[in-house]
């Protein structure tokens, strides 16, 4: 018996090139949360927070790319998908807390509350009878991305204060997440308004979102796996209790003249030249504590730690590149000798200190010799 399959087909599908991207993304996200899930990390709880976003997004990316299909000519809409659009959110900030913080903290838990709400209401077929509940997400979400960029924003306080070097540290790929959701917010509101008048208008916006959808999710899967631990060091070290009694002068004099001693035997044993160095190291090498440290560098260097350190690697800098050092070690060479160990925070830190790159230093010296 020969059997025919004869695949009859309902619907003209146009498989654009936006329309592949979103399946390329809605499978990305799928892909890497699972890997995400999986994957062995010392910082186990964020990374089951990111997987779960991921899957959170795969579903918003589905609801997109089941749109589409219905518009190309797909019969019937029987199939649901669950509301996750106030779940991406939340579990994205509660990565980033996790992410900073060595503890977990269950009260953050409650962000939630409202996409599980959302999703017992659709159960019941009530989620679209709320008229207000468009305005409520787009409210409760971007308060909540302004809540995590302010959150970013301390914990780059507390890396300065703590590390040499800030590569991978800083968590500045997820700053540019929270940007971009933040953007689609907008979008959609603008999406949203536009599309009262007319439908048509909207296109662009929805082409915009898909291309920024696709690049967000791989975007994630690479940072997210390269994302350096930073559990290992306790930021509370440094947080002490302001005093607000004015010391004396004399005071400001005995302390100003111990932290030229600790500045001595900085310069004099090249501590600052270890690449790995950060405020707990040092002060262990100085037999100090690490916010008496700290503070004294924050009062009479007029500096955090990152910005210190890298003062004193740039000024040994200066000191190699005229050595004889200099004919036997290129650029980077002679800043890794001076405790850089990477570019970009040698660039930085030497375009800080001296008002132009390296290589300008380098040829004013040539011209000047």
């Amino acid at each position: 018996m020969i059997f025919l399959l004869q695949l009859r087909v309902t619907m003209n599908i146009d498989l654009s090139f936006f329309f592949v991207l979103d399946v390329l993304a809605w499978a990305g996200a799928v892909m890497l949360g699972f890997l995400f899930l999986t994957a062995p990390s010392k910082n186990r709880v964020a990374n089951v927070f990111l997987g779960v976003f991921l899957w959170s997004l795969s579903m918003e990316i589905c609801g997109v790319l089941l749109e589409g299909l219905y518009d190309m000519g797909l019969e019937g809409n029987e199939f649901q998908l669950l509301p996750t659009s106030l779940l991406t959110i939340p579990l994205l900030f509660l990565y980033v807390d996790q992410t900073i913080h060595a503890r977990f903290n269950k009260t953050n838990l409650l962000w939630l509350i409202p996409g599980m709400l959302a999703i017992v209401l659709w159960s019941f077929g009530m989620g679209d009878e709320v008229p207000i509940r468009i305005p409520l997400d787009y409210l409760f979400n971007i308060g909540l991305l302004l809540i995590t960029l302010f959150k970013l924003k301390k914990h780059r306080q507390k890396v300065n204060d703590f590390y040499s070097d800030l590569q991978n540290k800083t968590l500045s790929w997820i700053k540019a997440i929270v940007f971009i959701y933040l953007g689609f917010h907008m979008l959609w509101i603008v999406e949203d308004l536009i599309g009262i008048q007319n439908e048509a208008y909207t296109e662009p916006f929805a082409l915009i979102s898909t291309i920024l959808t696709f690049f967000m999710v791989y975007w994630i899967g690479y940072n997210g796996f390269s994302q350096y631990e930073i559990l290992t060091l306790d930021f509370s070290l440094t947080e002490g209790k302001q005093e607000n009694n004015q010391p004396s002068e004399e005071t400001i004099e005995q302390e100003r003249e111990h932290f030229h001693k600790i500045e001595t035997s900085i310069k004099e044993q090249k501590l600052f030249a270890d690449s790995t160095l950060t405020l707990s190291s040092l002060a262990e090498a100085l037999e100090m504590k690490d916010r008496e440290l700290s503070r004294l560098i924050n009062q009479y260097a007029g500096a955090n730690f990152y910005q210190y350190i890298n003062r004193l690697r740039t000024q040994e800098f200066k000191i190699l590149i005229e050595s004889p050092k200099a004919k036997q070690l290129s650029i980077l060479g002679l800043a890794q000798e001076a405790g850089f160990s990477s570019k970009s925070t040698f660039y930085t830190a030497f375009k800080a200190s001296e008002g132009m790159t390296p290589k300008q230093y380098e040829q004013r010296l040539k011209k000047s010799e």
